[in-house]
């Protein structure tokens, strides 16, 4: 094998390609980027086994062949490279490595030992910033035990010719529902291979293609094309948890309300702080007490109020309300509630403009 590339363009693809390696593993196949030169390409694989990634950048190949190398010792020495390309050429299980007066031999693996990769099947389009979008305003809700394989992901399916975008950790769900997308298909990403996928959503301008097969969701890009092994189980039934009616319903500032938040957990403890609000009609006042630190309390005003006069107390993990209220592109938002110990919407007041929504379970004091 040798090839030619240009220096800052294999620099860039070796970050993104990097964040598909397993760093800790007793396969160490997997700490290495498999390169194959053919043609006018190099190709550049990378896998944990939960996301295959695939690179094919231009290039000057004046002889085809492949072989595996460390993923991260390729990348720092092409960081730190100061000519405009980088030759490689691949001598007697080394891989030569020259850009300037500087030249390297990186020890080579058997690329024969490298993982299979799946064939990448795509039947739909997404606008690639509407994917990135969709992964900020539900990542964040997403589950983190081990045990919830399903909701360890973000799915995506089309319902009433909405795109949903869903994520939930069953404490509460983020709802990002986009209208006009057509998506034949059901895709549930992992919340590890979203970190890649948004990696190489935010240098990607115009549509990526989707799809998957029984084992792997496909995202295909201009220049590279990513497989993520599907989760096991069936995702839950998450409109069947969406409030359909309220006790009363406020609509706040938003900026206000997280405001009032931000300066209340500065009382806290800790990042997940439980916070009491006092719902009123003219206001809602918010609370926090902890044990070790004090007290403290703030007031929203309340712009618009419908429901029961009645005073209404509910306890919350000021956390959850933070994280959804910074994911808002309204300036408004509503909140809804049944009682104490039902699950409150926290919603956009204007869905045409911001389709979002979060459902929040509260907690008790």
């Amino acid at each position: 094998m040798r090839v030619a590339v240009d220096r800052k363009e294999f620099e860039e693809v070796l970050k993104k390609a990097k964040l598909a390696t397993e760093k800790k593993t007793a396969n160490p196949i997997l700490n290495n980027f498999k390169l194959s030169a053919k043609e006018d390409r190099l190709s550049i694989y990378a896998t944990d086994l939960e996301s295959f990634l695939v690179f094919e950048l231009p290039a000057r190949v004046e002889e085809v062949g492949e072989t595996s190398v460390h993923a991260g010792k390729l990348t720092s020495i092409v960081e730190e490279l100061s000519l405009a390309e980088v030759y490689m050429e691949l001598v007697d299980s080394k891989l030569i490595i020259r850009g300037g007066k500087s030249q390297f031999k990186l020890v080579c693996a058997d690329p024969s030992e490298f993982p299979e990769f799946p064939e990448v099947q795509c039947k739909s389009a997404i606008p690639s910033n509407l994917l990135l979008k969709g992964i900020s305003k539900v990542g964040y809700a997403l589950s983190k035990e081990d045990t919830r394989y399903a909701l360890q992901g973000m799915y995506v399916s089309n319902k009433d010719g909405r795109l949903h975008f869903v994520g939930s950790d069953g404490y509460r769900l983020a709802l990002y529902m986009p209208e006009g997308i057509p998506l034949e298909e059901e895709l549930l990403f992992s919340r590890k291979s979203l970190k890649v996928l948004e990696k190489l959503l935010k240098d990607t301008i115009g549509e990526v293609e989707v799809g998957k097969d029984e084992n792997f969701a496909h995202v295909k890009g201009e220049g590279w094309k990513l497989s993520v092994r599907l989760l096991e189980g069936e995702y839950p039934d998450y409109m069947a948890v969406i409030p359909t009616d309220y006790t009363l319903s406020v609509l706040l500032d938003k900026n206000e309300f997280e405001n009032a938040l931000k300066r209340l957990s500065s009382i806290a403890s800790s990042s997940a702080f439980p916070v009491k609000l006092v719902f009123k009609n003219d206001f809602v006042r918010v609370e926090i007490s902890d044990p070790e630190f004090g007290e403290g309390k703030d007031e929203v005003d309340v712009l618009e109020y419908f429901g029961d006069s009645e005073p209404m107390e509910i306890g919350f993990n000021g956390k959850y309300l933070l994280e959804a209220l910074e994911e808002f592109d309204f300036e408004r938002v509503r909140l809804k509630v049944i009682d104490p110990d039902s699950p409150v919407v926290l919603e956009s007041a204007n869905l045409e403009k911001d389709p979002y929504l979060c459902i929040i379970m509260p907690m008790r004091l």
